[in-house]
């Protein structure tokens, strides 16, 4: 695909390790956009404003993606262990929380393997870039740009680290921003792996430097992706058979948003089109929370499982049975929750299209409301039926 996702930067730092500069609601970020949008004469440096230039972003983003600092590789193992021993996921952790565990591990890594630099490096930084035409393509699609980019960082690094450090790991940290006309995540990639082996990223290659080119291999990579893409969006109805047996299906696809002055709009319209588009779009509001709550819970049971052995109690065997295979029950229900939330997200957005095709309200996060349509006007779409 020409314009799919490309990776146009990279720099290295020898100075500090800055995981301000990947939450893009940090007061680091804040500034950045405040000294350049002052030459555009834009204010868009309140976190507020954030995605209002990147078109569509309302119809997928939501405040889980805004401002989060992921960990990656080895660093994603280190951070999870609390300082008492148990372990707790890194969604359960405040973003705060895990830049300060990212921050610790990281230089506590680092300390372990002796350099005679006068500067080492403590981090380098990457940035892969995703075009507009390729993020309005997924979702035009029904594909969150989100996922699919942080999909194809963790597989990125994963090629690398197997070209470049088959048999150890790699740690990073990364962050998505929607602070500019391009979606794109800032990833800062750790010196040593998980033996000590120091990590490279050079652009270029020498005889006399032994210099491996890590740069273009990552392109090459990022090319192979694109092509790959480009065959999946080609076949719509693959596409969405491939999604349908992903675990991950309904954080991977999305529906068009309605407004608040679009739901009164549509309260007054009683048609067949669009009580299903109410009901459904309901529906798909109802599922995600009960879903989250599901998983909530699931979380702190696996806590509290926990508590006895901590406590040095051994349990009987019978009784670790029984919660291994409620474990078990409760993957099971939360894997069919998110199933059904799949299909419900299909149904609705094929809804929401016929909506679109009878009475011509836009597809996408416009101002634009239904208010305009009476009565009169429904007669002829109303007795066609889905």
């Amino acid at each position: 695909m020409k314009n799919g996702m490309i990776f146009p930067f990279k720099t290295t730092w020898r100075a500090r390790l800055d995981l301000d500069y990947l939450d893009e609601t940090s007061a680091r970020k804040i500034a950045a956009r405040g000294e350049r949008n002052t030459m555009r004469k834009v204010d868009q440096a309140d976190p507020s404003a954030i995605g209002k230039s990147l078109k569509q972003f309302a119809d997928y983003a939501s405040k889980e993606t805004i401002g989060q600092v992921h960990a990656g590789g080895f660093l994603h193992h280190l951070i999870v262990v609390n300082p008492n021993g148990t372990r707790t996921a890194p969604a359960a952790l405040s973003n705060t929380e895990r830049k300060k565990r990212i921050t610790e591990e990281w230089f506590a890594h680092i300390r372990k393997w002796q350099t005679k630099a006068k500067n080492p490096v403590i981090q380098h930084r990457l940035i892969f870039t995703m075009s507009t035409p390729f993020h309005d393509k997924l979702v035009a699609a029904g594909l969150n740009p989100d996922t699919v980019l942080q999909g194809t960082l963790r597989k990125m690094m994963r090629q690398f680290q197997e070209r470049f450090h088959p048999g150890d790991s790699i740690g990073y940290a990364y962050g998505i921003h929607h602070d500019t006309d391009h979606l794109h995540i800032h990833v800062a990639l750790c010196p040593r792996t998980k033996k000590g082996a120091y990590v490279g990223c050079s652009k270029s290659r020498t005889r006399t430097s032994g210099n491996r080119n890590q740069i273009e291999y990552l392109m090459t990579c990022f090319k192979r992706e694109n092509r790959l893409w480009e065959q999946r969006l080609s076949d719509p109805l693959k596409l969405q058979e491939a999604l349908g047996k992903r675990l991950d299906s309904d954080s991977q696809t999305i529906v068009p948003k309605i407004t608040a002055k679009q739901s009164e709009a549509l309260k007054h319209d009683q048609s067949l089109y669009a009580m299903r588009l109410r009901y459904g779009y309901q529906s798909i509001l109802n599922l995600e929370a009960a879903l989250q709550k599901k998983r909530q819970a699931n979380r702190a049971s696996l806590i509290l499982r926990r508590v006895p052995k901590l406590l040095g109690r051994r349990r009987s065997p019978a009784l670790r049975t029984v919660e291994k295979a409620a474990g078990v029950i409760e993957k099971t229900s939360i894997r069919e929750m998110q199933k059904q939330l799949f299909l419900m997200k299909q149904t609705y957005r094929a809804d929401h299209r016929i909506y679109c095709q009878h009475y011509g309200f836009p597809d996408n996060n416009q101002s634009n409301t239904y208010a305009y349509r009476g009565t009169q006007s429904q007669s002829q779409g109303a007795r066609q039926s889905f």
